[in-house]
């Protein structure tokens, strides 16, 4: 029987199958490598984005929160300048109310009363003054009680003077307090 050697052969089979295997293998790991490589490009890219429209968004917003900002202030102000005017709208119709108060003072004051000092916090209306008897006083907050831009009169004080000046007049000092009467139909418009 002739004998044949087939295992150079087979060797070099076996070589070339393991040289093919091995130069698979390295492709398969540069092929993988650069797979992911670019996959890691490609995820870089979509963070680059991503931080590029961030950073748009952030600054959308820090101009955003100036205009607010700017908003508040014109707010503020507004408030400030609708406060001064609804203060302006008062005393501009407040304006004839004053003339009417001290007209009816003077109509309300009757002979024998000197009024020394007028003093009004809000609708309160103080009256110092003198009196030669209680009894003009007593009509004084008669006249106030019929008066149209005077009501609810209150006497505080009366007190007796001491001879002064003229030995035959003898003054006492009063305080009444009286409310000044403000249309409501005007407070509405």
């Amino acid at each position: 029987m002739a004998r044949i050697n087939l295992l150079p052969w087979r060797d070099a089979l076996r070589k070339k199958k393991q040289e093919e295997f091995i130069v698979g293998m390295v492709g398969m790991a540069v092929l993988a490598i650069a797979i992911m490589l670019g996959i890691q490009m490609y995820l870089d890219g979509l963070i680059a984005e991503q931080q590029g429209k961030k950073s748009i968004v952030n600054a959308k917003i820090a101009e955003l929160n100036l205009i607010t900002a700017r908003i508040r202030d014109i707010q503020d102000q507004n408030a400030i300048l609708q406060n001064k005017r609804a203060a302006i709208q008062a005393l501009q119709k407040s304006r004839p109310e004053i003339v009417h108060f001290f007209d009816e003072i003077a109509k309300a004051v009757p002979d024998g009363v000197f009024l020394n000092s007028l003093k009004q916090d809000s609708e309160r209306v103080e009256m110092k003054g003198k009196t030669q008897s209680n009894a003009r006083v007593s009509e004084f907050m008669r006249n106030v009680e019929a008066s149209k831009w005077l009501i609810e009169p209150e006497l505080n004080i009366i007190q007796g003077g001491n001879k002064r000046r003229n030995k035959n007049k003898k003054l006492s000092d009063f305080t009444l307090y009286a409310k000044q009467w403000k249309n409501k139909d005007d407070e509405d418009m």
